[in-house]
């Protein structure tokens, strides 16, 4: 019986988390929609500020807290955030380098911090995954805002 309660439980969970998931994927695809083209959209590298790059590395441990959460609640085969990260470095670190290197180690330690403090999916954990996507918009409309000519400043 404690058996079939776990599943209906884990079934519940799963079904709440699938449901703020998509949420968080609407909000932030959204943002990252309108800030990740800029650079092919000019055919030019530009000179990034020191606000710029904290950033740009602050979003991909973001993206990293993210996909540990999804991993977590959703399995390993829940590539999504990983997926984006990956999208983001073709973007605006798409050759070896030092942007590049503290976007990927920003993902993992991210990642491995936020898979440190969560073991389990819980209500914990949902909340720190609606935190992390507040963060990782406020982060992508700071970015865009910032960096994308005709935004308006906020």
């Amino acid at each position: 019986m404690k058996g079939l309660e776990r599943s209906f439980d884990a079934r519940e969970r799963s079904g709440m988390n699938k449901q703020m998931s998509q949420t968080i994927l609407r909000l932030l695809g959204c943002c990252l929609a309108a800030f990740l083209p800029v650079i092919q959209a000019y055919g030019q590298t530009p000179t990034r500020s020191q606000d710029y790059l904290r950033d740009v590395i602050a979003l991909s441990e973001t993206l990293g807290k993210s996909h540990s959460i999804r991993i977590l609640c959703n399995g390993r085969n829940d590539q999504h955030w990983r997926g984006y990260m990956q999208r983001l470095l073709d973007l605006e670190a798409p050759y070896q380098g030092g942007l590049r290197r503290s976007m990927v180690d920003g993902f993992n330690a991210g990642y491995a911090n936020t898979n440190a403090d969560h073991s389990i999916c819980d209500a914990d954990t949902l909340a720190a995954e609606q935190q992390f996507a507040a963060e990782g918009q406020a982060l992508t409309r700071k970015l865009a805002t910032e960096n994308i000519p005709g935004q308006p400043r906020r």
